[in-house]
């Protein structure tokens, strides 16, 4: 008796461990497929070309760019087959945001950059006052917009200068009279306008004809396209005061500007290889070559040495193109 229960609790045993054997068989062929599969469904297409940018960027209050933007090169892959996932995102916020994409199931991350490159649109008004009255740069402004739909910070420009080249003073216009000012706007982002000239008028004053100790600011407008006006009250300026070694610190928040919003645009554009860009600056002297009206900037840059955009900046922010390959506004 002992023994035939002793044989029913071997053969059970043994039974045991043939069910234990083929369930673990069937879980490792379960786990394996799986993991064949996932392995499978993540390979791309062959032929298929993948690169990422480390970074997107765009304007703050403008839309979220084109998936295909944030790979530096793309082939044989679909738009279809791109999943572009953008977790708390604030297009009104200034910041960096971290960003998954998806190609075929495989999983990468990018960064979107949300930055304001932009000056804000300033319109001014002309200024009439009594005589002993207060008045502020606001009193000045007609309107003011940004695209990061803030409040502009205006400013009388600071670097505004008499014939002879000194800074003017603008808390010195107390008299009867008529005098030039100068107003700038600026952003949260430091971004500024150029400056825009209006008039001041204290009690009954009437603009004086001006008396141009280095001439008047006519200059020849088929040579140069103008960047930034420096003359004061119809006179131009005296060019020696201008360290022609050195940018002219009128033009540095220009310039800074303008390579930061291409920057920007080229980064939307998708493109390979080394960009340099290079700007000429020239000073713009009256017809009568007496003294200086401005200065005219152009901007040039080139795609692996292929000059792909060439244009004059012009004092209202606008472009003037002799090249556009890639069809910039």
């Amino acid at each position: 008796m002992a023994n035939k229960f002793f044989k029913q609790k071997v053969r059970n045993k043994k039974k045991t461990i043939t069910q234990i054997i083929i369930i673990s068989v069937c879980l490792i062929g379960i786990v394996s497929c799986f993991f064949i599969a996932h392995y499978f469904n993540n390979l791309l297409p062959s032929g298929a070309v993948v690169e990422l940018r480390d970074s997107v960027a765009i304007e703050v209050n403008g839309s979220l760019p084109n998936k295909t933007t944030f790979f530096s090169k793309l082939e044989n892959v679909k738009e279809s087959d791109i999943v572009v996932e953008y977790p708390d995102i604030n297009l009104q916020n200034i910041g960096e945001y971290q960003v998954f994409i998806k190609v075929h199931n495989k999983k990468y991350t990018s960064t979107l950059k949300i930055v304001d490159t932009l000056s804000p649109v300033l319109v001014l008004k002309e200024l009439k006052i009594e005589k002993g009255a207060t008045y502020t740069a606001l009193d000045f402004v007609e309107s003011c917009t940004d695209n990061s739909n803030k409040d502009c910070i205006i400013e009388f420009y600071n670097l505004a200068k008499t014939q002879e080249g000194v800074n003017i003073d603008y808390s010195s216009f107390t008299e009867d009279g008529t005098y030039p000012i100068e107003i700038i706007a600026k952003d949260e982002a430091n971004n500024q306008s150029n400056p825009i000239k209006t008039t001041l008028t204290i009690g009954e004053g009437k603009p004086k004809e001006p008396e141009c100790t280095y001439g008047d600011n006519s200059f020849d407008t088929e040579k140069y396209i103008i960047a930034v006006d420096i003359s004061e009250n119809n006179c131009a300026l005296n060019g020696l005061v201008y360290n022609k070694e050195n940018i002219p610190e009128v033009l540095v928040p220009i310039l800074d500007s303008e390579l930061a919003k291409i920057k920007n645009e080229f980064e939307k554009l998708n493109l390979n290889g080394t960009i340099e860009v290079t700007r000429e600056i020239d000073p713009i002297p009256n017809l009568s070559n007496t003294g200086l009206v401005g200065f005219a900037v152009r901007i040039k840059l080139t795609l692996n040495n292929e000059l792909v955009l060439d244009y004059h900046y012009k004092m209202d922010g606008t472009r003037e193109y002799v090249i556009n390959k890639y069809n910039l506004s």
